[in-house]
C-alpha cells in the first residue's frame, strides 16, 4: 500500500515542479491590473482517463486500510470495514494533505497579496501548493466514477479567504455526520460497488465544488431569532440551524454524474445540522463537559468501543479505554502530573485519539486500546519487532516461534505466540498481548 501512496506522489512529482516555476513566472510578469482572464482550473484529462483503470489499485489500499488480508466476497458484511478503511485512506492520503496546503497557501497569499490584484494570478499561486492534492482527489475520484469537476478561480480563493481553520471545521463536520449515518446504514454496504459509492461520497465531501455548496447551503439554512434574554437596549438576535440538507445536493443539480455515489435514494440528506446545544453524556471535566455529541460517539469509535455518546463512570467501556490510550500516548509525550489517567483533558488529547484510532484500525488491532496506540505507524511496529526478536534470541525464549515471526509490519499470529512465550518466561498473565507491565519488560531487555 504504501508503495502504491509513493508511486501516486511520483506520479504528481513533475507536475507540481512544472507548477511551481510556471506560477513564479506568472506572478513576476502579470500586472496587477489585469482582469481575470483565465478560465477554469480543470483536472488534466490524461490523468482522469488513466485513473479509470486504476480502480483495483484504489479498492485494494482501501481493502489494506480496513485491516482485511483479502477482498471481501459478494454479500460479505465486511464490506462495511471496507467503507471504513476507505474513509481513512480518503481522510489521511487525500482531505487532510489538500486541507493542511491550504493553511500554507493562505499564509503565502497573505504575505504577496498587496502584490496580487489579479485573480487568476492568486488562484495560480494557491494552485502551486494545493495543486498536486487536489489532483491526488481528483485521480481517486475517477477511479471510484465520480464525474470530472472544474475548480473555478473564484472557489479557490474564496476557501483561503474565509479561513482554512473554517473550512476545516465544516469538512470535518460533514465527514462526522456521513460517518454515523454509515454505521446506522452498514447493513446495506454488502457490495463492492456499494461500498465503493459510499466513499465516493465521502470524498466528494473534500472536493472544492462540495465545500463551496455546503458552504452556500449553511448560510443558506441559518435563521435568526430574537435574543429574549438580552437586557441590552438595541434588540439583540441569536442564529439558530435550518432545515436538514444534503451536502452534494446543489451539485447535483449542475453535475448530474455525482448522484451515483449514493447507495440508497439520492434526495436522502446525508449531513444533517446537529441539534444545538447536544453534548456528551456522563462528562466529568470541564473540556468533556464541551465536547459534541456527534464528536464523542466519533472519540468513542476511535478507542475500540460502542459508540453510545455517554462516556460513564470511570469504571465503562470509554473510561478504561480512555486509561489505555493516555498510557500509550504517555510513552511519546509528557502528561500532566495531575491528568486523570480516565479522562480528557485537552484537545491535544482529542486530536491524538481521533487522527490514529479508528474502526478499521480498531478491527485491524483486535479492538486492544492500548497497543493500537502505543504503535501508531506501521514502522513502529517493525522496530518493536526487531528489537522484540533480538530479546527473545540472545535470551533463547522459545526460538522455533521466534522463527516463524511474520516479516511484515502486523501483529500477526505467530508474534502473538512469540509474546506468549516471553510473557511465560517473565511469569506475567500470558494474553498474546501487549499491556504496560509486558511492554515495559521488553523496554527493561532491550536497554
Amino acid at each position: 500500500m504504501r508503495k502504491q501512496r509513493d508511486g501516486m506522489l511520483r506520479f504528481f512529482g513533475s507536475a507540481q515542479r512544472l507548477r511551481l516555476i510556471v506560477t513564479l513566472m506568472t506572478l513576476l510578469f502579470v500586472s496587477s491590473c489585469t482582469t481575470d482572464s483565465q478560465p477554469s482550473m480543470v483536472l488534466r484529462a490524461d490523468r482522469v482517463k488513466a485513473s479509470a483503470a486504476n480502480r483495483v489499485g484504489v479498492v485494494a489500499s482501501m481493502v489494506q486500510y480496513s485491516g482485511l488480508s483479502v477482498k471481501p466476497s459478494p454479500g460479505s458484511p465486511e464490506w462495511k470495514l471496507v467503507v471504513l478503511g476507505g474513509y481513512d485512506y480518503v481522510d489521511e492520503d487525500l482531505c487532510t494533505p489538500f486541507l493542511d496546503n491550504l493553511f500554507v497557501a493562505e499564509r503565502k497569499l497573505r504575505a504577496t497579496r498587496n502584490q496580487i490584484s489579479d485573480t487568476g494570478t492568486a488562484a495560480m499561486a494557491i494552485m502551486s501548493i494545493a495543486g498536486t492534492s487536489l489532483e491526488a482527489i481528483g485521480y481517486v475520484a475517477a477511479s471510484l466514477g465520480l464525474a470530472k469537476s472544474s475548480i473555478d478561480n473564484y472557489e479557490i480563493l474564496r476557501l483561503v479567504d474565509l479561513g482554512p481553520s473554517r473550512v476545516r471545521q465544516l469538512v470535518t463536520r460533514a465527514q462526522i455526520a456521513y460517518r454515523e449515518q454509515t454505521i446506522k446504514n452498514g447493513g446495506d454496504y454488502n457490495q463492492e460497488v456499494l461500498a465503493m459509492n459510499a466513499v465516493a461520497g465521502y470524498l466528494d465531501l473534500c472536493r472544492v465544488p462540495t465545500i463551496v455548496s455546503l458552504i452556500d447551503r449553511a448560510v443558506d439554512n441559518t435563521g435568526f431569532v430574537a435574543d429574549t434574554s438580552s437586557n441590552l437596549a438595541a434588540p439583540q438576535l441569536l442564529t439558530v440551524g435550518g432545515m436538514q440538507v444534503s451536502a452534494n445536493e446543489a451539485l447535483r443539480a449542475s453535475e448530474h454524474g455525482q448522484a451515483r455515489f449514493v447507495p440508497k435514494d439520492p434526495d436522502a440528506p446525508i449531513v444533517a445540522v446537529p441539534k444545538g446545544g447536544t453534548r456528551i453524556a456522563g462528562a466529568i471535566t470541564s473540556y468533556e463537559k464541551e465536547i459534541d455529541l456527534l464528536d464523542g460517539k466519533r472519540i468513542q469509535q476511535a478507542l475500540c468501543v460502542p459508540d453510545d455518546g455517554n462516556f460513564g463512570n470511570h469504571q465503562s467501556k470509554t473510561r478504561l479505554a480512555i486509561e489505555q490510550f493516555k498510557l500509550a500516548w504517555g510513552r511519546r509525550v509528557t502528561i500532566p502530573s495531575g491528568d486523570s489517567p480516565k479522562t480528557l483533558n485537552s484537545p491535544d488529547q482529542r486530536l491524538a485519539i481521533l487522527s490514529k484510532g479508528s474502526a478499521a484500525r480498531c478491527n485491524s488491532w483486535q479492538n486492544h486500546t492500548f497497543e493500537m496506540f502505543l504503535f501508531p505507524e506501521p514502522q513502529n511496529v517493525v522496530e518493536f519487532k526487531d528489537n522484540f526478536i533480538r530479546i527473545m534470541t540472545e535470551e533463547k525464549i522459545a526460538p522455533d516461534v521466534v522463527a516463524r515471526i511474520e516479516k511484515d509490519d502486523q501483529f500477526g499470529p505467530n508474534l502473538r505466540e512469540a509474546i506468549k512465550a516471553f510473557q511465560d518466561n517473565r511469569k506475567l498473565p500470558i494474553t498474546g498481548f501487549l499491556d504496560t507491565k509486558t511492554y515495559d519488560e521488553i523496554v527493561k531487555g532491550r536497554s
